[in-house]
């Protein structure tokens, strides 16, 4: 069985990294099933660079977008 991969939005990781400073750290991670060291990340985040640190560091593109790029195969291996 797969484990399906969560995402949370940077409004989602603020409010749990708040939850997680004034309820505790072990606690808030048990409460939302998160890994202690990625709440630990999210909060030394927030920590030095404000809610922009929980933003995603990454660009995202659309899963059809990214199939029009040129050399990309289609479906398959």
């Amino acid at each position: 069985m797969s484990k399906i991969r969560r995402s949370f939005t940077p409004e989602d990781r603020y409010s749990i990294v708040q939850e997680a400073i004034r309820d505790g750290h072990a606690e808030t991670s048990r409460k939302y099933n998160l890994s202690p060291s990625l709440l630990r990340r999210w909060r030394l985040k927030y920590l030095s660079k404000g809610k922009e640190g929980l933003k995603d560091s990454f660009a995202r593109l659309d899963p059809q977008l990214r199939a029009l790029e040129p050399g990309r195969r289609v479906g398959g291996k």
